[in-house]
């Protein structure tokens, strides 16, 4: 059974058991069940705070995430909690409007279809009343049990309450060539370094990787992934264009399952750039291997260097 937890306003509410090291290491974000489906909530604190002062795009793409496999596994289990380990096979989010830090975002996401290995859900990121951002996706539903053998295999803990990995250590190391995000934030520095350099093909962007960025099942988070991959385009609009990024909207297609040891890595293609937008796509990669395919529609503002 889950564990109830007692975080202020969410008596009644509860994390995942066993529980998922990114998702506490940035919420952690809490689930209560409905008679109408799944009610998500995820306090926001100083942490998730992106470049300009507002809330980080990454941390909405992980609540999103959230939100669509509690949605999806709920609805594959006829209702039961916690239901089928429901693993993204893809997912679309819109962003709406500019999310503020203090208050919690919430999502009680619609399951449109189910079938015998698949699940398909919608539902929006709320904040105070307000649509921050909406999401469509698709998942593919597992045993549970199963989905739990690698987290044992790979010595994972189980602890009431929450798991909480130590974060990225202060002293990485950039790799040769390599240098430090131009637009550092709170949330960034929370999940992790990145590392980037220019290239004749587009610019490359590398992230260790740790235990504090698995999900239940010991792979990398989806969260994770797609975060990495907000922040790698948007270091490459930046580098490139001398612009302040702002994600309209980002699709992600999940390919295969990351671990924890090599790097992340993408090379980020612009594929069209206007005055007010960008277009960017790519591949997540890790040891060669690809983990997932993104492209986004990014608006662009002035950006000062800093001096």
């Amino acid at each position: 059974m889950p564990d109830s937890l007692t975080a202020p306003g969410l008596s009644g509410y509860s994390i995942f058991d066993p529980s998922d090291p990114f998702e506490d290491h940035i919420g952690p974000i809490y689930y209560q069940r409905r008679e109408t489906g799944v009610h998500c909530a995820l306090p926001t604190t100083a942490v998730h705070t992106n470049a300009g002062g507002i809330l980080h795009g990454g941390a909405i793409l992980t609540f999103a995430d959230f939100a669509l496999c509690a949605t999806c596994g709920h609805a594959a289990s006829g209702g039961k909690m916690p239901g089928s380990f429901a693993m993204t096979v893809s997912l679309t989010v819109s962003f709406l409007e500019a999310g503020s830090i203090g208050p919690t975002i919430e999502s009680m996401g619609e399951a449109t279809r189910v079938t015998g290995r698949m699940a398909f859900a919608r539902g929006s990121v709320t904040q105070n009343g307000k649509r921050l951002a909406t999401y469509s996706g698709v998942t593919r539903h597992i045993a549970r049990d199963k989905a739990m053998g690698r987290r044992d295999d790979e010595r994972l803990t189980r602890v009431a309450g929450g798991t909480h990995p130590p974060g990225p250590p202060d002293d990485v190391p950039a790799p040769e060539g390599y240098r430090r995000e131009l637009r550092p934030s709170p949330y960034l520095l929370h999940t992790g370094p990145t590392f980037f350099r220019d290239t004749p093909d587009g610019v490359r962007v590398v992230q260790p990787t740790f235990q504090h960025m698995l999900n239940s099942g010991a792979s990398v988070h989806g969260g994770m992934l797609m975060t990495f991959a907000d922040n790698a385009f948007c270091t490459a609009i930046t580098s490139r264009l001398d612009k302040a990024p702002s994600t309209v909207m980002f699709t992600a297609e999940f390919l295969s399952a990351g671990t924890v040891g090599a790097p992340l890595e993408t090379t980020v293609d612009l594929a069209r750039a206007s005055e007010r937008f960008a277009f960017p796509t790519g591949t997540v990669l890790q040891n060669g291997t690809p983990l997932l395919n993104y492209s986004a529609v990014v608006a662009l503002r002035e950006w000062k260097k800093p001096a």
